[in-house]
């Protein structure tokens, strides 16, 4: 599922390559994706004549916005946007977004986890903390409310509602570098380790944004380029291998936590 650098990394491609243009028309080649596309508000939004002004994140979604209102975008497990260059619809092609200058722009999603749906003006603002902000993070963690929850710090990183933005590559990797145990509870993490989880968090995101992103499986950036962050994991998906750090003699171990795989240090996140 592409997590924070991969979303970001769209939103940074489609405002170089699309922000300002006139659209032509918006096609939908299905009725729905996880939910029924809001055909008649689309048509409006997406509309000839009117202007293709933004893209931005919000956590883990996309806000396309134009000249007639904004849409929420969800890639879901497998979607991503990709050029138009033919005629011909790709596989898995569900939407197609026309542009007057010629140009046009496809949402792809072969497992069809995603969704468009319509931004309203109460849901302007997210109330979740912006994981690249170093000073939100460390408000957040240092408040008194996550200083007392008996939630593992691995659980907190990935609530969408509390942070967001991080799934489990950057969660994994983030608490590693902050040499925190996975399994640790948010009461029983020192506040120089939260300290220090809020300096290492936006370094890791803006790395990863920096080399595109991780691509583990399908992700591929808007020009189907793969992201490299995946070279510098130190934890992830490297289990029974050895610990990279120069100082430390442990090894990579993995466990499940709530059905996802965790992969963590031996030695330098003990709990």
């Amino acid at each position: 599922m592409p997590e924070l650098p991969e979303v970001q990394n769209f939103v940074n491609a489609l405002n170089k390559s699309y922000a300002g243009l006139k659209i032509k028309e918006i096609q939908f080649h299905r009725e729905n994706l996880r939910y029924p596309f809001q055909k008649k508000e689309l048509f409006k939004i997406f509309s000839q004549g009117n202007f293709f002004q933004r893209c931005y994140r919000e956590g883990k979604q996309m806000v396309l916005e134009t000249s007639q209102g904004s849409v929420h975008v969800s890639l879901g497990m497998s979607g991503s946007f990709k050029p138009i260059l033919s005629k011909s619809l790709e596989k898995h092609q569900h939407v197609s977004l026309y542009f007057e200058n010629g140009e046009g722009l496809a949402y792809v999603d072969p497992r069809r986890f995603g969704f468009w749906i319509i931004k309203q003006e109460i849901d302007s603002e997210t109330s979740s903390c912006d994981p690249l902000n170093k000073n939100e993070l460390e408000i957040l963690f240092l408040s008194e409310e996550v200083m007392q929850k008996r939630v593992t710090v691995k659980d907190l990183l990935m609530d969408q509602k509390i942070i967001g933005g991080i799934g489990n590559i950057y969660a994994v990797e983030a608490l590693f570098h902050a040499k925190i145990s996975p399994l640790k509870l948010c009461y029983e993490v020192s506040l120089q380790k939260w300290k220090d989880l809020a300096q290492v968090i936006p370094q890791i995101l803006e790395q990863a944004i920096h080399l595109g992103g991780s691509s583990i499986s399908t992700y591929r950036s808007l020009n189907g380029n793969k992201g490299s962050f995946q070279d510098v994991h130190q934890v992830y998906g490297r289990e029974s291998q050895a610990c990279l750090k120069n100082d430390c003699k442990g090894t990579i171990k993995r466990i499940v936590q709530k059905g996802r795989s965790t992969w963590f240090c031996s030695l330098c996140q003990k709990n």
